[in-house]
């Protein structure tokens, strides 16, 4: 896919999957300021959540946390973030959003941390995890006790399950289900390695699928091992396709 200039100088999107009727999307964004970006003066909000997953480069909300490649984060509507907004030189980032764009500065922030304007706290939390490598990830294991699989839960919803997380998955893993689907909504961004259907498709580094509530899909394998970036409406229920 080529890239999309935006209205504002050094931006550059690609749209992966958008929906007309609300706003929603997911893009690749690359924001460079060789080519003319100037990072955000003061501290913002939205009236949409957003969700961020760096890809390459470095950025920070606040000159001293810095998110480089796997960091994440989660803004709530009316998030204010960007206080002291910096950008080294160029980043590439998956960009969520669920609503229409727009932007408000917040001249007068009452303090330097992300913090929401609503008056109770969001359901799904404020969530920064400058670098989800370390800590504890969840193993599923074979049958052997080999580690097949693994993941880390970046954010979550704690009433509808919806959120993110990292997924990684061993050399020579293969799902142990059949032709399935799920309920809820499953995207997928190859991060690292491939994974490939069993009709010989492969989605390697930089792929993206988005799969709708009831798709049916075949069970994958992945000879090489990879590492995806997976966002997913609610619990991920296996229902075998008939």
């Amino acid at each position: 896919m080529d890239w999309e200039p935006r209205e504002v100088p050094g931006l550059f999107t690609k749209i992966l999957s958008g929906d007309p009727e609300t706003g929603a999307r997911t893009a690749l964004q690359w924001v460079s300021t060789p080519k003319g970006y100037v990072a955000p003066p003061m501290a913002h909000y939205h009236h949409f959540d957003e969700e961020l997953l760096i890809v390459s480069g470095e950025l920070s909300f606040d000159s001293k946390t810095w998110l480089g490649p796997l960091a994440y984060c989660y803004h709530p509507a009316k998030t204010v973030h960007g206080f002291k907004s910096a950008l080294p030189d160029e980043a590439t980032f998956i960009s969520r959003v669920d609503h229409d764009l727009d932007f408000h500065f917040e001249k007068s922030p009452k303090q330097f941390t992300p913090y929401s304007l609503e008056d109770t706290p969001p359901e799904r939390a404020i969530a920064v995890v400058a670098d989800p490598r370390p800590g504890p990830w969840d193993e599923f294991r074979d049958d052997d006790g080999n580690v097949v699989l693994s993941r880390k839960v970046l954010s979550r919803h704690p009433r509808t399950g919806e959120g993110a997380m990292l997924v990684r998955f061993a050399p020579g893993w293969q799902s142990p289900h059949g032709a399935h689907s799920y309920t809820v909504y499953e995207e997928v961004f190859v991060l690292e390695g491939a994974l490939e259907l069993p009709d010989g498709t492969v989605y390697g580094e930089g792929a993206y699928m988005y799969k709708p509530p009831g798709t049916v899909q075949e069970g994958g394998l992945s000879p090489g091992g990879a590492l995806a970036y997976i966002n997913f409406g609610g619990p991920l229920d296996i229902i075998p396709a008939e």
